[in-house]
């Protein structure tokens, strides 16, 4: 039997944690997230999950939950640069979610606050190309992308394809008749052909394919 749950994290977490989920069974339809995940498996052994830039399929053998880690957590709370934790993930010290959030709760470093004003601008804009929000903050595409890296995990360009498809989605689920080529445009694809193609690549269907199945799926 398969079971999906989603969390709001604890208020005093809340600027470390975006989400807590739960899941059990077949994994439901679902976009990739491009963030690091502390996993808590049935055992209490902790996990460390690295971004995604294509979802994750298949059965989980035991429930499985997750603390989704805002960008730059990794590093300033945990120690860890976000682009040293691989997709397949690295073993975290520590047993149970009590222990799990005792780790996010210790005294953090200063967050990159440029990396940070670059993540709220993609977030606003996922079409501008990266050289932009580089010269915003006053940084080379080269110095971005490497402080990027240790914050997110990701490269900006991999994380502006991911922004674009969660925007995609949240625009067509705001609509009772979805226009996908307003959608498109929208959400910082060059067309539709080239919105499908990255849903394609994502996800494995259309963004239309992918839309029904995640509202059959809840």
């Amino acid at each position: 039997m398969s079971s999906t749950s989603d969390f709001a994290p604890p208020v005093d977490l809340a600027d470390r944690v975006s989400q807590v989920w739960r899941r059990s069974g077949e994994l439901p339809p679902a976009l990739p997230q491009p963030s690091v995940d502390l996993l808590v498996f049935g055992d209490g052994s902790l996990w460390l999950s690295g971004p995604e830039t294509e979802a994750r399929t298949g059965s989980l053998t035991e429930p499985l939950t997750g603390l989704r880690l805002r960008p730059g957590t990794c590093a300033s709370v945990l120690g860890i640069a976000a682009d040293e934790v691989p997709l397949t993930g690295m073993s975290f010290p520590g047993k149970g979610l009590d222990a799990a959030l005792r780790a996010l709760r210790a005294p953090a470093r200063p967050a990159d606050r440029a990396v940070s004003q670059v993540l709220q601008a993609m977030r606003a804009a996922p079409g501008a190309p990266v050289s932009h929000h580089a010269a915003a903050v006053g940084l080379s595409e080269r110095q971005l992308r490497r402080r990027f890296l240790v914050a997110v995990g990701l490269s900006p360009k991999a994380y502006t394809r991911v922004v674009r498809l969660h925007r995609a989605m949240a625009l067509a689920r705001s609509s009772s008749a979805p226009d996908w080529s307003e959608i498109a445009v929208r959400s910082g694809f060059y067309d539709q052909p080239h919105m499908i193609a990255e849903f394609r690549r994502a996800v494995g269907s259309s963004c239309v394919r992918f839309f029904q199945a995640a509202a059959v799926g809840g």
